[in-house]
């Protein structure tokens, strides 16, 4: 039979930690898949623990390359995959055994081009685990409901965007350009691909566990450096999209990253010696300037703070002092 699914498990020196996301997939109750389990260039014994799997289970295939980062990993793969569907597993993360099973059938079922579920944060120190909602308290989405209107389907971009339990028709993302070499690339892919998807649901279940403390991982080492990295991001989604009146809620969606961005910035801010990323946050905000006709106002939270990034006279100043309120 034909593998269905494609898990895309991009890896770079998670020895301490791959095991544990591997055996996850092999234990899962649906069967019709395969795993790509991608070396970006690892220097620890993560590619050896990788192939102890792949010599248990021949579902699962090894692919070695440069180190290209994360992003560059996405790309590859969703090139070159031939299943219907994929789903991107972070090597120190896992999933519930009948995760693939659970989301498979939904998409099967209703022909959906984007399923998406819920996770639990799981912390180093005693693996605590937290339940967390993808979707954010302030949307109507509800649960096990198919949305195939455009409008609605771009409101999941305010959904957290990192990859897990979430299952992609393959389609919807094999044109997506990537940015290599840079961290939270994952908006990237989940942005782009909701702006090709007709058919969408949300799966209020917990299906995937999240090692978010994890020493080294971008959730615990942000530095000055993070904001290029968002800032790149960014620029590619706003790249790619197709920037109409029928693209107004993800056009706001880019904007409430832009405040994002600025918060994080607030952080570094005299860590900025040169204003460098200042700077390059600006010319974010001046790009977006020329269509913020388009813009959806019910998503831009503060209407004040709006017209003034948005005012091509003021936006500098209202940047400025959202930063320092921020700081």
């Amino acid at each position: 039979m034909k593998s269905d699914i494609t898990v895309i498990v991009p890896i770079y020196n998670v020895e301490n930690y791959v095991s544990k996301c591997l055996k996850s997939l092999l234990e899962q109750t649906y069967k019709n898949f395969v795993i790509w389990a991608v070396d970006d260039g690892s220097s620890d014994d993560s590619q050896k623990i990788i192939k102890k799997y792949a010599n248990i289970d021949s579902r699962l295939k090894i692919i070695q390359k440069s180190n290209g980062g994360y992003g560059s990993v996405l790309e590859y793969c969703i090139k070159r995959i031939t299943t219907k569907y994929f789903l991107v597993l972070d090597p120190d993360d896992w999933l519930k055994e009948t995760a693939l099973s659970e989301l498979h059938s939904f998409a099967i079922t209703e022909d959906l081009d984007l399923v998406v579920g819920d996770r639990y944060n799981v912390y180093v120190d005693n693996y605590e685990k937290k339940y967390v909602k993808s979707c954010t308290n302030n949307l109507t989405i509800k649960s096990k409901v198919v949305y195939n209107s455009q409008n609605r389907i771009q409101e999941f971009s305010f959904f957290l965007v990192s990859p897990h339990a979430k299952l992609f028709k393959t389609e919807i993302s094999k044109n997506i350009r990537i940015p290599h070499g840079v961290s939270y690339t994952d908006f990237v892919l989940y942005v782009l691909s909701l702006s090709n998807a007709k058919r969408v649901m949300y799966y209020d279940r917990a299906l995937a566990y999240y090692l978010i403390d994890r020493p080294g991982n971008t959730t615990t080492t942000k530095k000055l450096s993070s904001i290029d990295d968002y800032l790149i991001g960014w620029n590619s989604v706003f790249d790619q999209l197709h920037k109409d009146k029928g693209t107004g809620v993800l056009l706001s969606r880019l904007y409430t990253q832009l405040k994002f961005i600025m918060c994080e910035y607030s952080k570094f801010l005299k860590e900025d010696v040169n204003k460098g990323y200042k700077k390059k946050i600006l010319v974010a905000i001046k790009s977006l300037q020329s269509y913020r006709k388009y813009v959806s106002k019910k998503d831009i939270g503060s209407k004040l703070l709006y017209y003034g990034l948005m005012n091509k006279f003021m936006y500098k100043t209202f940047a400025e002092l959202y930063i320092k309120l921020k700081s």
